[in-house]
């Protein structure tokens, strides 16, 4: 081994002498002509179509309030179209009662069905009033598989068929504020 020591400090000698040696590195610069200016403009996007439309006879969701398999619970995702229903009772307070009518699909047996259905009305109701709507205005209604809307052979039909409908009982004339 002794015959390796040399070499290798030979190598390292022959290392620091290159490094210590060269000049340092420069840079170059090169002059340019600035960049011209970019005209740069957004536009907003168009709103996402209502999920809740007030019709003469009922609030019409585009979307379903979800629930916990056979079970009343509301699922987070139904959250936000909860408020926008929320928010549009509020807005038309000409609207005195709206019934709330939950419906099931055929599978299991019927006196169960319109038991889950009136309990997720009810849940739904729940909802509504803890986000500041009147429970006096709200009428729970589980109709069960009784008033299918699709063929309940199909599992699309099914689908279909499990739902929340909100249809307005009573309304009065819609008071607008006139100001002077």
């Amino acid at each position: 081994m002794p015959a390796m020591r040399p070499k290798i400090e030979g190598n390292l000698a022959v290392v620091l002498v290159v490094l210590l040696g060269m000049p340092a590195c420069s840079l170059v610069t090169v002059q340019q002509e600035p960049f011209s200016t970019l005209e740069v403009s957004a536009k907003r996007p168009a709103p996402p179509p209502a999920r809740v439309v007030l019709t003469d006879s009922s609030l019409q969701i585009t979307e379903k309030i979800q629930f916990a398999l056979n079970d009343a619970a509301i699922l987070p995702a139904s959250n936000g179209l909860l408020a926008e229903i929320i928010a549009v009772l509020k807005d038309n307070p000409q609207i005195e009662i709206v019934q709330i009518e939950g419906h099931t699909d055929s599978t299991g047996s019927p006196a169960k069905n319109r038991t889950l259905s009136l309990r997720r009305a009810e849940s739904v109701l729940a909802a509504l009033a803890a986000g500041g709507v009147e429970k006096k205005r709200l009428l729970p209604k589980g109709y069960g598989p009784d008033k299918p809307i699709a063929d309940n052979t199909t599992d699309a039909g099914q689908e279909s068929n499990r739902r929340v409908e909100f249809n307005i009982v009573k309304q009065g004339p819609k008071k607008t504020l006139v100001q002077d």
